[in-house]
């Protein structure tokens, strides 16, 4: 199987439709440029190329040392932004992300959007097992302009004054937050407790964050992660529209309150 050519992005128009305002670089499929790469561990490359190789939507690059995987064959029905109709035939088919394995070890999938990430996780789960675990994940939180640069250089900012989140202060923290929790009361007075001392303190999320994931805890559609990137992908877009001063905290305090306010409607 041969890919198209490049990334496959494009520029379309920002959500604002002043003309004087930069055009939003985005996928082909329609979502907002913003490079994410997952982290594996595997039992060996051997145990994930043998399963690669059976698969249609998968496509070995020797020259540089990478899969690519295409919208394509098993892939074509993804839920991905726009879907694969939204692709010019002769675009077709789009490199949704890319299958390395690091001399360090372990294996990695980089897309150019959240939503591509998301689905990866969810696509290749039941296709390489479970033997083969989402262990981080890391993301650029920020849109980019169409003039900006090439897709392919925009994608190395991944590795850009990277922020690197330790897995045992992020349990650590999960601990303090947790502290005599008995009820599902007390599990939301201490998530909003934990919440409002975000907000306060409005520290927000570094502009590229590589962080653990939970894959103990995830589920096999990978919610958790799906809402994790979602959540950042909503701040990259706020703060594109100029609405800078909202950290991720206020974001999610925000989505909490409207979510107990649809409650307490429902109830009345």
């Amino acid at each position: 199987m041969t890919a198209g050519s490049g990334a496959g992005t494009e520029a379309v128009m920002s959500r604002k439709p002043d003309p004087s305002q930069r055009r939003l670089l985005a996928t082909m499929t329609r979502e907002p440029f913003m490079p994410v790469r997952l982290y594996y561990s595997i039992p060996g490359r051997a145990f994930v190329t043998t399963r690669l190789r059976t698969m249609r939507c998968m496509a070995e690059v020797p020259a540089d040392r990478c899969w690519h995987w295409l919208f394509h064959a098993e892939s074509a029905g993804l839920d991905i932004g726009a879907g694969y109709e939204a692709v010019p035939e002769e675009r077709r088919p789009v490199i949704l992300g890319w299958i390395r394995f690091p001399k360090t070890g372990g294996m990695t999938i980089q897309t150019t959007s959240a939503q591509r990430a998301s689905a990866a996780a969810r696509f290749f789960g039941p296709q390489l097992g479970p033997e083969v675990v989402a262990l981080r994940v890391r993301v650029v939180n920020r849109c980019f302009a169409a003039d900006e640069g090439h897709p392919d250089d925009l994608l190395k900012t991944l590795d850009w004054d990277v922020t690197v989140v330790d897995p045992r202060e992020a349990e650590a923290e999960h601990a303090r937050d947790l502290r005599g929790v008995r009820t599902m009361e007390d599990l939301e007075r201490a998530s909003k407790a934990s919440l409002d001392r975000r907000l306060k303190s409005k520290k927000d999320v570094p502009m590229v964050e590589d962080f653990p994931l939970a894959p103990e805890e995830e589920t096999p559609e990978f919610r958790d992660l799906a809402m994790t990137l979602r959540l950042r992908v909503v701040r990259a877009l706020e703060h594109w529209n100029g609405n800078t001063h909202l950290t991720l905290a206020a974001i999610i305090m925000r989505m909490v309150e409207e979510e107990m306010r649809k409650r307490e409607a429902a109830e009345r």
